[in-house]
């Protein structure tokens, strides 16, 4: 019997091997500005969330006051943008934004509004010291504390999405519009919290998150995904019961005439596997509509 040539061989084994699932994409012009001490991000791909229904439901009949004064300040729309990434080291936030911009337009917008053009050595910042917005083309924008920018805007920074973050996304699949990771842990995160309240006792059982990431697709209706990997097993368990209390809660408080959201909850699965815990809910686009609805009419 004669033998395969080398090359059928290695067609044959190549074609055997398990095709690795798509991973999660973010515009590489994004991750390039991503400040190296990032703990927390979270994004979303703007263009394919527009054309959701949900978010067609949700935003043509709910006013949004933040998104109208910020679209009024700026002449930016949401139809301009394709994504934003939001970042955050734990102290301060800055917010990377493409999509397409009429720049001359919006500069003026801009001044017109209480945000004068400033220099910083070759960049046309606008806003003040402390908080500015800078274009870095017609399809990129930055804004954030000022002190946050200027190490971006002159490449003082290493490029790239921080190595921990960016493994992290890489586990979510290609299809999540809505997107979020967190590195270090809660205790990295500048989060307050009443003294002695409810909130600051959950908080403080929280610091002892790992890291997490969150992904959510809304083509037909809300998929959700969202891991919590802890120090401990006691840990995970503590926000597994946590979550499952959360959902419980709600079922409980669920009016007799509304078993849509009874079906909501029951779509929520919260999972603990030693030190991690998974939230998945696979809601159907039907029970979505009906859940917004009733929402609305609140």
């Amino acid at each position: 019997m004669r033998s395969l040539p080398p090359f059928l061989i290695f067609l044959t084994l190549a074609a055997c091997q398990p095709k690795k699932p798509a991973v999660l994409h973010i515009d590489p012009s994004l991750e390039s500005l991503v400040p190296e001490d990032t703990l927390f991000v979270a994004g979303a791909n703007v263009e394919a969330v527009r054309n959701t229904t949900v978010y067609q439901k949700l935003l043509s009949r709910v006013p949004v006051p933040q998104l109208e004064e910020f679209t009024q300040r700026t002449g930016l729309k949401s139809t301009d943008l394709s994504q934003i990434l939001a970042c955050s080291n734990g102290k301060n936030a800055i917010l990377l934004a493409r999509g397409k911009f009429n720049r001359a337009d919006l500069e003026k917008r801009l001044e017109q509004n209480g945000a004068p053009p400033f220099s910083y050595k070759n960049h046309r910042l606008f806003g003040n010291e402390n908080q500015a917005i800078a274009f870095l083309s017609d399809s990129t924008a930055i804004a954030g504390r000022t002190a946050e920018l200027q190490p971006i805007l002159d490449g003082r920074k290493t490029a790239s999405l921080p190595p921990t973050l960016r493994d992290l996304l890489r586990t979510l699949p290609q299809n999540d519009q809505i997107y979020a990771a967190l590195t270090g842990g809660l205790a990295g995160l500048n989060l307050n919290a009443p003294d002695n309240s409810n909130l600051a006792q959950i908080m403080q059982a929280l610091r002892s998150v790992n890291n997490a990431t969150l992904g959510m697709d809304l083509t037909n209706g809300f998929d959700l995904i969202a891991n919590v990997a802890c120090n401990t097993e006691r840990d995970a368990k503590f926000v597994h019961d946590l979550l499952k209390g959360v959902i419980g809660f709600g079922r409980l408080n669920t009016p007799d005439k509304q078993p849509e959201l009874l079906k909501l909850y029951d779509a929520i699965q919260v999972t603990q596997q030693q030190t991690h815990t998974e939230v998945k809910a696979d809601i159907s686009q039907d029970l979505a509509d009906k859940f917004l609805d009733l929402w609305l009419k609140r």
